[in-house]
């Protein structure tokens, strides 16, 4: 498969389909904390969590609305071919069973970085649910880190959650600037220190969500898409003109 597609004018068609029918279709809204480009100007990574299959499409939803950088996210050749849009949003292939595969889609993100690029991983490897712990890493990102003396690392986390409404929330937790020096450290010592960052962030994340579900205090979390109506919503407006109908 080809490295790159990436289609400027797909993109901004794409992005218009995204926030205004498909999200709108099946969430009620996305909620967003922290901001998505970092200070530091430094090769940056940005590793997210990865529970949903939604995720790269959020993903790229706050990033075409808020960011200034390139873009690029590692995605498994196998969903890459069953998705082909994905590349022209700014997704490259690696097959994981093929270590020359996994080699080259890690020289291509190396590359990426070094131009001044982002580059996105998801370095749990697969989906996994939300809610599992401790959060497993595989060794791509370590591998990764460890090519620039210093990298800034951006923990991104996602959430997925019901309450009183009919539709889910998605909420995207974009974590502050790590600047690391990855030259310096081993292998182990990278993945540890990018789970327990990753899984430290979700843990807090998680725990915001479930000690307020309808982000009705927490103001550090904002709404980045507008409120889609459930039927649910349409039922409860219809019983309001009711009773007001009879009342009057």
């Amino acid at each position: 498969m080809k490295e790159s597609d990436k289609n400027r004018s797909f993109r901004r068609l794409f992005y218009f389909y995204l926030e205004r029918y498909l999200l709108n279709k099946h969430f009620r809204c996305v909620m967003m904390k922290g901001t998505v480009d970092p200070k530091e100007k430094h090769p940056v990574l940005y590793l997210a969590n990865h529970s949903s299959w939604w995720d790269g499409l959020i993903i790229f939803l706050l990033i075409e609305q808020m960011s200034e950088l390139d873009h690029a996210m590692m995605m498994e050749e196998k969903q890459l071919k069953q998705y082909a849009f994905f590349q022209k949003l700014g997704a490259f292939p690696v097959h994981k069973e093929k270590l020359k595969s996994v080699k080259q889609a890690l020289m291509t993100a190396k590359e990426k970085m070094e131009a001044g690029g982002a580059v996105w991983l998801f370095p749990q490897g697969k989906i996994m649910h939300q809610d599992i712990r401790p959060l497993e890493l595989e060794g791509g990102a370590s591998f990764l880190v460890r090519q620039f003396e210093q990298v800034v690392i951006k923990p991104v986390t996602l959430h997925y959650t019901f309450n009183q409404f009919q539709k889910p929330t998605v909420s995207v937790e974009f974590g502050e600037d790590v600047l690391v020096a990855g030259g310096s450290l081993r292998s182990k010592e990278v993945t540890s220190l990018l789970g327990d960052l990753l899984e430290t962030q979700l843990n807090a994340h998680q725990a915001q969500i479930i000690a307020d579900p309808d982000f009705s205090t927490n103001e550090q979390f904002r709404q980045v898409t507008r409120t889609s109506r459930s039927t649910s919503d349409a039922f409860d407006s219809f019983k309001k003109w009711v009773k007001t109908w009879r009342s009057s």
